[in-house]
């Protein structure tokens, strides 16, 4: 019943209006229509943004200043902390603690390469701080840039802590001057943890120095007009990002926390505060409101002006409009039956509305180009990846030519040297015969555990060819040993260390770690040996990067030559890695001469699709 009664009023009232008013007979009926529609859609426009958008829009800038406030202060704290952390982590190094506490000479100067090293990543990926400094009840000090060693001591003497620094707490200094800059020092005790040199009181106490400028530019994206970040302690204002007036002083001291607004004069302020870890210290954003509302009245008026330039224009508009619509879409189909041919766009169209068509349409064949380019790329990088490989397993053993006959040859050999007695001779051909066999049959990815297997291998017969030359320690994290790698990737890096690091000599160290750092595997091979000339280093570096994985023209590689090793080994690994894992994957060098070298790969979990059986 109720459903024929609504049917029977559709049909008898809302249809026939409906009919009516959008049934065009004529242009001028259609244009007269339309500018009233236009007019009345104008109307409750304006009246929605007055009194609906325009309310709301005051209330979410105010909510949007209020998360702004509070994400600069989780910012700040992360920042100290995460700053703090690192002078923590770098303070109970035993490096650190050796430079710093050891009384012997030697241990103290061998110690300070590697502090150096330690410092010079801390400041390439700490942030926030300007200087960690170190001092020690030796009269040693360390620095991170040696620039604020008086500062931290101006710190420890105006903390109270410059007769005994003994102390238990970490503390912040009250903010200083210092070469026209205002700053803050955190003061902390560092215990030690080396043998010979644990005590009930701190023997180190280490300061971590920020500006503050710095501080509100790490923490402070984009600033309201006139808006300030401020440090107070109780009502005494330590810190402010600009210059305030007497009176906004003034009225600030007023406030209290829980305060969220504040009037200097005819001028009204929004204001957030918050405490800090800081013992004592909050920090207030200030913003006046007509910076927060900026553009908001402007937003009204050039409404009402738009209201009355469209009422002016709509017949204009309306008239040309079928005409635009018309001559665009045959402009637009010419376009498209072109649109194929490399390099041809369909240009945008008079009519706005149309516009989305032809962006939609060039965006698609601007993705197809770039599927076919990235296709194309895929394709080479696939044949290099595998030609790279197959040229490393035919350099590294071309002589091989019957596997099964070789591996019984060398199982008489060894069976032979075990009935004989002979140990050493058994080790080196076994070891030969695992490495032949792994270099043949295993796939282009294997698991980090096989490699290790294949290194150790090889290994074994360095140590019976050699014996007593090198010793091996290992570092492993057994998280990484499923790791998937490259097969023949470690061994060419270990036999480098022993056959250039140390020349013949005797009682080496080669050291194998793995770990994991930032979701990617970190492969480590570090000698004690003689290092790596500046200038070698720097030339090797260059031939790594520039590598194509194609040979040196003109001649046949000499592996036994160290020249060789340089043009081909190394540069070998790493383009083999970025062709396999992409540009996540990297090898590193560094070298001190006379003191050590490390070779580090770094491997990311995924890879190229490249089967596991391929070689």
């Amino acid at each position: 019943m109720i459903k024929k009664i609504i049917k029977t009023f559709y049909q008898k009232l809302v249809r026939p209006i409906v009919i009516r008013l959008f049934r065009i007979t004529s242009l001028q009926s259609g244009l007269m229509r339309s500018m009233g529609i236009l007019l009345m859609t104008l109307i409750l426009v304006f009246g929605y943004f007055a009194f609906g958008i325009l309310p709301q829009a005051q209330n979410q800038a105010k909510a949007n200043f209020s998360r702004y406030a509070t994400v600069s202060c989780n910012q700040l704290e992360a920042l100290l902390s995460s700053s703090q952390e690192s002078a923590q982590i770098a303070a109970y190094s035993n490096v650190t603690q050796k430079f710093l506490l050891s009384d012997i000479p030697s241990v103290v100067i061998e110690s300070k390469t590697a502090v150096m090293d330690m410092f010079s990543y801390i400041s390439t990926y700490g942030y926030g701080f300007q200087d960690i400094v170190f001092f020690s009840d030796r009269g040693r000090k360390l620095s991170i840039t040696n620039q604020y060693i008086d500062l931290a001591e101006e710190a420890i003497k105006i903390s109270g802590i410059e007769d005994d620094r003994h102390f238990r707490e970490a503390v912040y200094s009250p903010i200083m001057y210092y070469k026209e800059d205002k700053y803050l020092v955190y003061l902390f005790p560092v215990y030690g943890i080396i043998d010979g040199h644990r005590y009930d009181y701190n023997p180190i106490l280490g300061a971590v120095i920020y500006r503050m400028e710095d501080l509100l530019d790490e923490i402070i994206g984009v600033q309201y007009e006139n808006s300030a970040a401020i440090f107070m302690n109780e009502s005494n204002i330590l810190y402010s990002s600009r210059t305030l007036t007497q009176q906004e002083t003034i009225t600030l001291k007023q406030t209290q926390s829980d305060d969220r607004q504040m009037q200097v004069g005819e001028s009204k302020y929004l204001l957030e505060s918050m405490e800090l870890t800081v013992p004592g210290w909050r920090m207030i954003l200030l913003t006046p409101t007509d910076s927060l509302f900026s553009g908001m009245p402007e937003a009204r008026y050039l409404l009402i002006w738009l209201m009355l330039v469209a009422m002016v224009m709509a017949g204009m508009v309306i008239v040309g409009i079928l005409w635009l619509v018309r001559r665009s879409i045959m402009r637009m189909t010419a376009e498209i039956r072109l649109a194929g041919s490399d390099g041809v766009r369909v240009s945008p169209p008079q009519i706005s509305e149309l516009t989305p068509v032809s962006d939609a349409l060039n965006l698609v064949m601007e993705d197809l180009r770039q599927a076919t380019i990235r296709e194309q790329k895929y394709a080479r990088d696939m044949y290099e990846a595998k030609l790279s490989q197959i040229r490393t397993e035919l350099l590294a053993y071309r002589s091989q030519i019957n596997p099964h006959f070789l591996f019984n040859t060398l199982e008489s050999v060894r069976s032979l040297a075990h009935h004989y007695g002979a140990q050493p001779i058994e080790q080196l051909v076994g070891g030969m015969s695992q490495m032949f066999r792994y270099s043949l049959y295993s796939p282009m990815m294997v698991q980090l555990e096989d490699e290790l297997g294949h290194l150790g291998a090889y290994l074994s017969v360095m140590d019976a060819r050699f014996p007593n030359r090198v010793q091996i320690l290992e570092d492993i994290d057994p998280e990484t040993l499923s790791w998937p790698v490259l097969s023949m990737l470690l061994q060419p890096l270990a036999e480098n260390a022993i056959r250039h690091a140390f020349a013949g000599r005797r009682g080496g160290i080669i050291l194998v770690q793995t770990f994991i750092h930032e979701k990617r595997l970190h492969v480590r091979i570090a000698d004690n040996g003689v290092g790596i000339e500046q200038e070698i280093l720097e030339r090797l570096l260059e031939k790594i990067h520039q590598y194509n994985g194609e040979p040196e023209k003109e001649r046949e590689p000499d592996f036994q030559s160290k020249k060789s090793k340089i043009s081909i080994g190394l540069p070998n690994i790493y383009h083999r890695l970025r062709l396999t894992f992409g540009e996540q994957a990297d090898l590193l060098l560094r070298s001190q001469e006379g003191y050590y070298t490390v070779v580090e790969l770094v491997i990311p979990r995924e890879h190229l699709p490249l089967e596991s059986g391929e070689s």
